[in-house]
């Protein structure tokens, strides 16, 4: 079994632009304006602005995971087809995404023959979040299930309906549907992708 070793860099929204996009206060993310606009009805007390393109052709639910921390080693990484699945942490903890970049299902959601229809492992990379942001993934962005680095981490997770039917057609350890591809990258690459160094951002 071949291991590739990913460091994590702090999640920002320049190092997560072809991945997805920072959901985090105005202050943390300077280019998108730090007032928004106003309601509409209550003056100046309540502003509201859209920090992430958040996009969905079906139904969604919330989720909330509640995780404790496992061993930092990728087992799979899935896309979406049909929405921008989001984290977002409740609880202020750090944790740790690994994401790859679109490659068969483009970030537009059209299809791209030509690209594999896996994620590239040499480009894969770990991000560390210090829980004041959350995390909206572009359309067909490759990624893993959040790891927490501390117990009881509290994450809400923004998916669609479909998903949550994809998830079930499980054969052969991966899953498969209309919004859905999660592969085993140890069964079809012989690979771990291992996450060591710095992981909480500074």
């Amino acid at each position: 079994m071949k291991r590739k070793v990913l460091t994590p860099k702090p999640a920002t929204p320049d190092s997560l632009k072809g991945y997805g996009g920072l959901l985090a206060p105005p202050s943390l993310d300077p280019d998108r304006g730090a007032d928004g606009r106003e309601s509409g009805f209550y003056a100046e007390t309540v502003r509201l602005s859209e920090p992430v393109a958040f996009t969905s052709r079906d139904g969604m639910s919330l989720a909330l995971a509640t995780l404790d921390p496992r061993p930092m080693e990728v087992r799979w990484m899935e896309y979406h087809n049909k929405h921008t699945q989001t984290f977002i942490p409740l609880d202020g903890k750090p944790f740790v995404m690994v994401l790859g970049r679109p490659t068969c299902r483009r970030p537009d959601g059209s299809w791209n023959d030509a690209a594999p229809r896996a994620p590239d492992l040499e480009k894969v990379e770990a991000f560390a979040f210090d829980g004041s942001a959350g995390l909206c993934l572009d359309i067909g962005a490759w990624h893993e299930f959040p790891f927490p680095l501390e117990y009881r981490t509290n994450i809400v997770v923004v998916m669609s309906e479909e998903t949550k039917r994809d998830l079930k057609n499980v054969e052969d350890g991966e899953a498969s549907g209309g919004d859905l591809e999660k592969l085993d990258l140890r069964k079809r690459f012989g690979v771990i992708l291992e996450v060591r160094g710095r992981t909480k951002p500074s």
